[in-house]
């Protein structure tokens, strides 16, 4: 700090100054434009300094009553940000509390959709081996037709397309049924023909 203005300073303010001042361009400007006056000039500044002040005051308070309206529609816009802003935070709050929710709902309907696609492929499936699927649920009652008509061939034919029927799907309950079936009618078939061979057999002459 300049000697003459350190000396200015103790002469004018005895008890020293505040902290605030000292980090405050404008108060040394001040005090360096002090150290240039005259007797007169620094007479008068006390004057000067009153009617300086008389003179910010009016034309504040000249400010404030003609923008009072802005003032007031700014405070007022004011809180109504604040509001809004308090009003998002609830609203942000609420959705973060409800996420967890969420995610498990996600996970829900991810699950569904998962069973839903395959149960489609597998009615797609269903549909296009349909005719297949006849065929096969019409196994036992065909074996049994053949077995009271004595097509006993072609009724151990079947037998024997259901036993690799049931080697590659036997645990597919449809099949077991199936396999049930036509193993009844099996034994059926078998106790047919062992009761013919005990009959007097005719030969062909």
């Amino acid at each position: 700090m300049d000697t003459e203005i350190s000396n200015v300073i103790k002469l004018i303010f005895p008890e020293g100054i505040p902290e605030s001042w000292t980090v405050n361009p404008d108060f040394y400007a001040y005090l360096s434009k002090l150290g240039g006056y005259t007797v007169e000039q620094m007479s008068k500044e006390p004057e000067r300094l009153s009617e300086e002040k008389a003179a910010v005051l009016s034309q504040t308070q000249e400010l404030s009553f003609s923008n009072y309206k802005t003032f007031i529609r700014t405070a007022e816009c004011s809180r109504e940000i604040f509001q809004q802003f308090n009003r998002a935070e609830g609203s942000l709050d609420a959705l973060v509390g409800r996420v967890p929710e969420l995610t498990a709902r996600c996970e829900e309907f991810a699950r569904a959709s998962s069973e839903i696609k395959i149960a489609r492929r597998l009615n797609t499936l269903t549909l296009t081996r349909n005719t297949q699927l006849l065929q096969v649920l019409e196994i036992p009652q065909l074996m049994e037709t053949c077995i009271r008509e004595g097509h006993y061939e072609e009724a151990l034919q079947l037998a024997a397309y259901v036993r690799r029927l049931a080697g590659k799907h036997g645990d597919i309950p449809i099949v077991a049924t199936i396999v049930s079936e036509v193993d009844s009618a099996w034994w059926a078939l078998l106790h047919q023909l062992i009761a013919a061979l005990r009959t007097d057999l005719q030969l062909p002459r």
